[in-house]
């Protein structure tokens, strides 16, 4: 029972390092720039910040991306396809979709 709840946990978080690569990638982009940000005025500098957020998150994408297509045991661990997006097999298994009810069958 505790190994089905580790499970489901890990591939939960599975699910979710897409979304985390990409804000670790924007952040780190934005974070690089706002070193260099105070030359700029203010307008000018919130505007290459936000550009190099936006930059970074594409190439966080870009990179996830390739590495999920490039490695079909990450896939098979994450339960992701080649675009990072969950199995359908894989949520049926961890909501348990297709769980008779209570009275045991169909009704």
């Amino acid at each position: 029972m505790i190994w089905r709840i580790v499970r489901r946990v890990l591939r939960l978080a599975g699910w979710l390092m897409t979304p985390m690569v990409i804000l670790a990638a924007a952040g780190a982009g934005a974070f690089l720039l706002a070193l260099a940000a105070p030359k700029f005025s203010i307008t000018v500098g919130l505007g290459l910040i936000g550009a190099a957020g936006l930059l970074g998150a594409i190439a966080g994408l870009l990179f996830w991306m390739k590495i999920l297509r490039r490695s079909p045991e990450l896939r098979q661990a994450l339960a992701v396809t080649s675009d990072g997006v969950p199995e359908g097999k894989a949520i049926e298994e961890m909501f348990e979709l297709d769980r008779p009810g209570p009275g045991g069958g169909s009704p």
